[in-house]
């Protein structure tokens, strides 16, 4: 099990720098972040430490903030293709493992754009080595946000038919939307890119709500799954003190 640490969210009282070596030094394999255009990526990589995804951006100030609200669902493959190629050389640079995508919002909600933008990148991605990951987010802390269930969301990964196309399945936001369905994520584990993680409600550490990470870890495990679980919460305790439940999942292998 490999964990990244999402180190724009979590500690919070620490230069984002200086959160590199801090997540390292409580074994953390890799960290993640969102925007790539604000950061200094020369000085990432200097840390020697693996990054594990990253938000498709764009150094244009406006399609960068379309990018933060979702651009699949209006159906603009050009610009879509436009930031994807701006963010290609970092990816690689950074060696990520994939980029995260967001689809837009209910104003222009399609999934019929949504695959088409998809489609549009396919070839690229297969040629590039490009993982695209696609995110649901809860419409609740995010309203309106289109497609906020996964399953509308994995038939349009299938319709894509890419291996290089697959979804971000955050935990959290499927439980806000009471959507989370393990049995689901087993049977799809083929077609996640990545995990994010944080209990329901409250969106802090596992064991402050009511999502079993424990379990959930534990059936994830015993797949073929090889990404990363990622950490994505605010904790209300030091986040080095959080960890426990990591400890409770490698010790029930």
């Amino acid at each position: 099990m490999k964990i990244s640490h999402c180190i724009d969210m979590m500690y919070a009282d620490l230069d984002f720098y200086e959160k590199i070596p801090t997540a390292k030094r409580y074994g953390a394999d890799a960290v993640e972040f969102w925007k790539w255009t604000n950061k200094d990526i020369d000085k990432i990589i200097s840390t020697g430490m693996p990054v594990s995804v990253f938000n498709i951006d764009s150094c244009d100030e406006q399609l960068s903030y379309d990018l933060s609200r979702g651009i699949l669902n209006a159906g603009r493959s050009t610009d879509f293709l436009y930031a994807l190629e701006e963010s290609i050389p970092v990816y690689k640079k950074l060696r990520a493992s994939a980029m995260i995508v967001l689809i837009g919002e209910k104003a222009q909600a399609d999934a019929k754009n949504a695959e088409k933008c998809l489609r549009s990148a396919r070839s690229l991605c297969e040629a590039e080595g490009i993982t695209l990951a696609i995110e649901c987010l809860n419409d609740i802390d995010r309203q309106e946000y289109s497609m906020p269930y996964i399953t509308p969301v994995l038939d349009i990964i299938k319709n894509v038919g890419s291996p290089n196309v697959k979804v971000l399945y955050d935990i959290y936001h499927q439980h806000m939307m009471r959507d989370f369905d393990l049995h689901e994520v087993l049977d799809n584990i083929d077609s996640i890119a990545h995990f994010h993680v944080a209990d329901c409600p409250g969106r802090h550490q596992p064991g402050t709500g009511d999502v079993d990470y424990v379990t959930i870890l534990h059936e994830i495990n015993k797949t073929r799954y090889n990404g990363y679980i990622g950490l994505e919460y605010r904790a209300t305790i030091p986040d080095g003190e959080t960890f426990g439940f990591i400890d409770e999942v490698k010790n029930n292998v």
